[in-house]
């Protein structure tokens, strides 16, 4: 297994008030470190290299790569708008280009290595930014690591290619790009888009042309909790997976969910969270796994490093715990806690989110079940 890592995503600054923190890799790699997760056997921590620009033009447009450029120095100019560089949420920074190719080189060593038989899971932090058009920035993502990774490993004669997002916003970035594309299968687990950025990603979007039944989405109601999501992921990814059959699985784990996320209003904890990446872990040997969002900083981390764990069999070990005798593994230890506590939901507000979610899973295995599994195999039980 390989987790990414380089103290360079720390130069690069999207401004002080903004929420995404490249530094939260910096966190991710300490935590992973303290709780004995970088020194198993078997682990390796690997410096990526920056991508080349020509890379991201297997996805982007060379009219917005050169516009990228351009804003590379820090500098301004009206016309970089049209390609949504310069708002609130894609702002030009000194670096914007250099970190997002450093950003790039990570996931792309990463399916080079899975592809190729080097290692089994990789964990790029600094990775999935799943909402960049070819033409666009968008959702503070300037170049789709994801997408260039994709049609990457087509190039080297993938066919079957799953992309599981359960970041709290819908990746429509990855959708769009492969809405009638039958060797790509896009499932989607994230707040809906009636209450959430991008607004997109409704269970009804399921495809076009030979992509019919390949875009899966399961929208969650605000509010939504551990129990509802791990329902909701359990009774829709394990059975599309098996019968898709993917060569490789490409994961962007987004950490938004949380309760405590600010930008989001689910109600999810690690706990819930933790389960679901072990499920994606039993889906396929072969698992590129890409941070994503994830807001509230020090939640982050706790999350990230669970995931690793479970990506790679693992039990956390806290020292710092052993020596003043807390319990070496869970929320209730002394020296560190990495699982949050878990959140019980109000009764009013549960019945409500359960009735959402119940019948959004029914639609998926109703509509895109038969597509996969034949209508004799599609038991709702």
């Amino acid at each position: 297994s390989v987790f990414f890592y380089s103290k360079h995503f720390e130069d690069f600054n999207y401004g002080e008030t903004h929420p995404f923190k490249p530094s939260r890799a910096r966190l991710v790699y300490e935590s992973c470190y303290r709780y004995g997760l970088l020194d198993a056997e078997g682990v390796e921590v690997v410096e990526p290299l920056p991508a080349k620009i020509e890379d991201a033009g297997n996805f982007h447009t060379a009219a917005y790569l050169e516009t990228l450029a351009a804003a590379n120095s820090g500098c301004f100019d009206v016309l970089m708008l049209a390609h949504g560089l310069g708002t609130a949420d894609n702002p030009i920074f000194k670096g914007v280009l250099d970190f997002s190719l450093l950003a790039l080189g990570a996931t792309l060593r990463g399916v080079e290595m899975v592809a190729g038989g080097e290692a089994e899971v990789v964990f790029n932090p600094v990775g999935g930014f799943h909402h960049a058009g070819a033409n666009h920035a968008e959702g503070f993502c300037y170049i789709n690591d994801i997408c260039v990774a994709i049609n990457r490993l087509k190039a080297l004669g993938f066919k079957r290619i799953l992309y599981v997002d359960i970041d709290a916003h819908h990746g429509n970035g990855v959708q769009d790009a492969y809405y009638d594309d039958n060797q790509v299968m896009v499932l989607s687990f994230h707040q809906s888009g009636e209450t959430l950025y991008p607004g997109t990603g409704f269970e009804n979007e399921i495809g076009q042309g030979a992509g019919k039944g390949f875009t899966v989405n399961v929208p969650l109601p605000e509010y939504t909790d551990d129990e509802a999501y791990v329902r909701a992921f359990n009774a829709v990814y394990p059975q599309l997976a098996a019968a898709f059959d993917p060569e490789i699985v490409i994961a962007q784990i987004g950490l938004d969910t949380l309760k405590k996320d600010p930008l989001t209003n689910m109600r999810c904890t690690n706990n819930g969270y933790a389960r679901i990446i072990s499920a994606i872990r039993q889906s396929s040997d072969r698992i590129v796994a890409l941070g994503g969002g994830g807001y509230s900083i020090d939640d982050v981390a706790r999350g990230w490093t669970l995931a690793w764990a479970e990506l790679n069999g693992l039990e956390p070990h806290d020292p710092l715990a052993g020596l003043v005798g807390g319990a070496m593994y869970g929320y209730d230890n002394i020296g560190g806690e990495l699982h949050d506590e878990p959140y019980i939901l109000a009764p009013s507000l549960k019945r409500g989110v359960d009735s959402f979610v119940d019948a959004k899973v029914d639609f998926v295995r109703k509509n895109i079940f038969p597509l996969h599994l034949g209508a004799e195999r599609n038991s709702l039980s």
